[in-house]
Formats: structure tokens, sequence, C-alpha cells
């Protein structure tokens, strides 16, 4: 499942960027560790893999990687309490928490931004129904089938597109997070479009949509090559679509890396989109994304052309 962005936010955010442990100054961004900042990692109290430290419990996948279980530290100390559990039992390390966040509201409430981390923390929570609702961690996947040249498209995801679409609508947005409302609106109507534009064309078999190709609806079709040519403008929409909206959540991504949490989908890296097979059975993987003159456009871009 994975640590939510909303979670990952409240935790900094209580932690005050520190260890809980030895208070060294954390960071999360790779790019910016150097003498003065340390890389800090999200240790789970209890584990959430099977063997892990502390992992025998009856806690659900979803509350091990909430923030309830997990506990900001250093990369010395987290590998300290997995390595030697008897000495780093769950409630000792539920102690430490406790008491670290108590330091924190003493010592550095001074120095924190909260109302900024309470808008980072709302904001956290849209970018955690990006990742689920659109299926980022799964794009490559998801997308390969819709443009493939039987586009298929599972039979919840529009519906969770749409979810998405309708969540942004309802955001109550920063000024100060004026990008990041920008890529999220170009994502929701992209691959809202994309989901209406496929629909069009489509009929539902058990859980998966396939393409209605109605240019073979019947035995000799006298309209054949008219309809044969609509059906294939029909495919290069789907197609395009599914291109704008690889586009825009790679520009999401870029804004929320920024902004919100320096590791979104750090590891993995940019989405791609994968075509094919091709006559050969060759696939063709690439990397599409926006020109800052198409961002400064966007979304009102996406509705003029409407």
């Amino acid at each position: 499942m994975g640590i939510k962005q909303k979670d990952i936010k409240i935790l900094w955010g209580r932690s005050g960027n520190r260890c809980a442990i030895c208070k060294t100054e954390l960071t999360q961004d790779k790019s910016a560790v150097t003498s003065s900042f340390t890389l800090g990692e999200q240790a789970h109290i209890v584990g959430d893999q099977p063997g892990s430290a502390r992992s025998n419990s009856p806690l659900t996948d979803e509350q091990r990687d909430s923030y309830h279980n997990l506990v900001l530290l250093c990369p010395t100390h987290h590998t300290e309490i997995d390595s030697n559990e008897d000495d780093w039992p769950v409630e000792r390390l539920h102690q430490i928490k406790s008491e670290h966040e108590l330091w924190v509201t003493e010592t550095l409430s001074e120095t924190i931004d909260h109302v900024r981390l309470a808008k980072q923390a709302v904001l956290a929570s849209i970018v955690d129904s990006a990742v689920d609702l659109c299926d980022l961690k799964e794009w490559q996947n998801w997308t390969s089938f819709a443009l493939s040249p039987d586009p298929k498209w599972a039979k919840e995801r529009p519906d969770r597109i749409f979810d998405f679409r309708q969540k942004v609508i309802a955001a109550i947005w920063p000024d100060e997070f004026d990008e990041l409302k920008n890529a999220a609106i170009t994502l929701s109507v992209s691959l809202n479009r994309a989901a209406q534009t496929y629909l069009e064309h489509s009929d539902l078999q058990g859980d998966t949509y396939f393409p209605h190709k109605f240019y073979k609806v019947m035995r000799n079709n006298p309209n054949y090559d008219r309809d044969l040519a609509a059906y294939e403008k029909w495919l290069d929409e789907c197609y395009a679509s599914i291109y704008q909206a690889t586009k825009a959540a790679n520009w999401f991504a870029d804004v929320v890396r920024r902004d919100i949490n320096p590791m979104f989908f750090s590891e993995k890296g940019k989405f791609l989109i994968m075509e094919g097979p091709f006559m050969n059975l060759s696939f063709r993987t690439r990397l599409i994304e926006y020109s800052a003159e198409e961002k400064s456009s966007l979304p009102d871009a996406l509705y003029e052309s409407e």
C-alpha cells in the first residue's frame, strides 16, 4: 500500500524535521543532504513486512503505514532500532515518539510555520487521492493497455477518475500553491476527457471495457469506409487524450516534489508511456512532458478547446 503523503506530512511536521532519538536535523530531499542535513527515514514502529522488526501484531497493512505507527529517524538510529528489537520494543518507541513531539512543540514551535504545514497536510490528501484514484503507481502498465491497437480499460477506472475530478473541483487551494492547483486541475480534466472519449465507443464485457467496432455492425456495411475512418479517428483521439494525461501526470509529480514531498515518485522517476505492439510485434517507450509555454496556458487552454 505504501505511506500516504498526508501521513508523511503530519509525521515530518510534528517531528520538527528532527530524529526522534538524537534530534539531528533531517531532510526529505536526497540532493539536499550535506554536513548540516541528514536524510530522514520514516521508520515503522510495528514492522510493515513479515519477519521485519516488531512485525508480530494484529495491525492491518493500512494501520502499519499510518502516521500513528511511524517515527522519524536518522539512518543510524533506524538501523539500530531494527537490528536490536529487544532494546527497542513497540512501547518504548511510542514513548520516544510522544516525548520527541512534545519537545518539538515546546522548543521549536516558534521556528515552525504551522499554518504552512497545515496547508501542506490538506494538499497532501489531494496528492494521495491522485496516487490512488489515477493509479499513478501503475501508470505505464494501465496506459499501455489504453494505447494498444485494441485499447482496454478496467471497469472501475472511469468512475475512479471522475471521483478524482470531483475532489479537485471541491478542493480549497491556498494561493501560494497556484502551480500545484493548475497541475492537478490539468491532470483531472485530461484524465476525465480520456475516460469519456473512450466510453463513447466501448462496451463493457465482464470487468473490462473493449472497443465497439461499429464499422463491423453489419455484413457488407454500405458505409464501411466512412465508419472505419470514423473509428480510426476516434482511436487517434483516445491515444491523444492519454498522451495529454501523461504530460499532466509528469507536471503534477514535478510540482509535488518541489512543494510537498521531494521524494514523491523519486525512485520510480518520470511517468512513461509504452505503445504497441506494432506490425513487427515491437513496443516503444517514451517520455512526454509539457513545455514551459504549454504549462503557462494550462488549464485554461483545455477549456478553450471544448
